[in-house]
């Protein structure tokens, strides 16, 4: 937990336009399982909470507007490649470029290409898209699963994490671009295309 006046001041504003609002505290849980035990805590404590990746919005979305305490991606930073599936699971904390130079060597790309460089659980939870949407679609189209906290701090799958799969309620869609209000993506699993 940060509470020093640098990282309240950094978590205070984004690449908008709106006016900064310092929280009370920014948490930086590693896992899913701390994210879980902050959401819990803020609950119980009734402390507002914002979910925040790398601030590169222009909405306003990661602002703590009523204080509170700001839920940071920083570092949730898994990064796994399953290659004979093109798929890859990533923690919301990885930034486009980073997962970008991680796949370069396995001949792979990541489609979605939002002009700045944000992390993918902010490209997830705004539906972030760019200049490579007509070839490969938004980032919508291109999660396959996500591994979320509620609102309640109950860690949950939206699917599983196949290339395919056509059973059980589409959850993954329910919290693609709602910037946080539903839930805390902490990780994504994504599809992946050969580079062409």
């Amino acid at each position: 937990v940060k509470v020093d006046g640098e990282s309240l001041d950094a978590a205070s504003k984004d690449w908008s336009f709106h006016t900064p609002h310092r929280p009370l505290a920014v948490a930086c849980p590693s896992s899913p399982e701390q994210t879980a035990a902050v959401v819990r805590a803020c609950v119980a404590a009734r402390v507002p909470m914002v979910p925040r990746g790398g601030g590169t919005g222009v909405e306003g979305g990661a602002i703590p507007y009523g204080g509170g305490v700001v839920v940071s991606t920083e570092r949730l930073r898994r990064l796994e490649l399953r290659s004979d599936e093109l798929l890859a699971v990533v923690g919301a904390g990885i930034y486009k470029e980073e997962l970008g130079k991680f796949l370069k060597p396995h001949g792979l790309l990541f489609g979605p290409d939002p002009s700045s460089n944000p992390t993918l659980g902010g490209m997830a939870s705004t539906g972030g898209s760019g200049m490579t949407t007509m070839r490969y679609g938004t980032t919508k189209e291109n999660v396959v699963s996500l591994v979320v906290v509620t609102a309640q701090g109950e860690i949950i799958q939206t699917r599983r994490p196949v290339r395919k799969s056509s059973s059980g309620y589409e959850l993954t869609q329910l919290y693609m671009g709602a910037e946080g209000t539903l839930g805390i993506i902490c990780e994504l699993t994504v599809r992946l295309r050969k580079q062409p």
